[in-house]
């Protein structure tokens, strides 16, 4: 099974990336960290004692821990943002190994990881390989403001919060730039995907 770490900043298309390999190859499993993680997190009630005792009522509603708080708390400033990591990222860490096992007996051909932070988490020693989707800061602003969810402040200090493009890039193990046509990025994928040794 080979194990590929798809990442990218807010509006890079890394997700687009996932869906466009997982509906045109067979065999694929997409291990989305956010969806996964914050499954997680509402699941485990001791690990949101952790977070709550680490961040206090901030992070609460009703005595309950509130995501949606989180979220603003974890994306306000970079400390914050690197705690909450120190606590979610080894539980990550476990649902992709646990994952990767399960696929493993599955017979799957390609594991994908579809994570933002595969760098700043350290994740991509589990993995072949890690492809950069890098797109220039512009067109993945406007890109994120269609989705309608964050306003331009709130994308800009995610922004912020992410290792740069140009550390990202001595990083990665292939890039795929996708500042163009989707037609044109469909192609780059399609190339990628017949590179890979599966």
């Amino acid at each position: 099974m080979y194990k590929l770490a798809i990442t990218g900043g807010i509006g890079s298309g890394k997700t687009t990336t996932s869906e466009f390999i997982q509906q045109n190859y067979p065999s694929v499993y997409i291990f989305n960290a956010d969806k996964e993680s914050k499954g997680h997190l509402k699941r485990s009630l001791s690990l949101q004692h952790r977070i709550i005792n680490t961040f206090g009522t901030s992070v609460t509603e009703n005595n309950k821990l509130n995501i949606k708080k989180l979220a603003e708390v974890a994306f306000s400033n970079k400390l914050d943002q690197e705690i909450l990591n120190g606590i979610m990222w080894a539980e990550v860490f476990i649902l992709i190994n646990n994952k990767i096992e399960e696929c493993e007996k599955k017979k799957i051909s390609l594991f994908i990881v579809d994570a933002a932070m595969i760098f700043e988490g350290n994740f991509e020693h589990m993995l072949d390989a890690t492809l950069l989707i890098s797109s220039r800061k512009t067109i993945r602003i406007k890109r994120a403001l269609k989705r309608k969810n964050l306003h331009l402040e709130q994308i800009q200090n995610r922004m912020s919060l992410q290792m740069t493009e140009k550390d990202k890039k001595k990083r990665a193990s292939h890039i795929i730039q996708n500042d163009g046509t989707l037609d044109n990025f469909h192609s780059a994928l399609q190339e990628y995907h017949q590179s890979l040794s599966i």
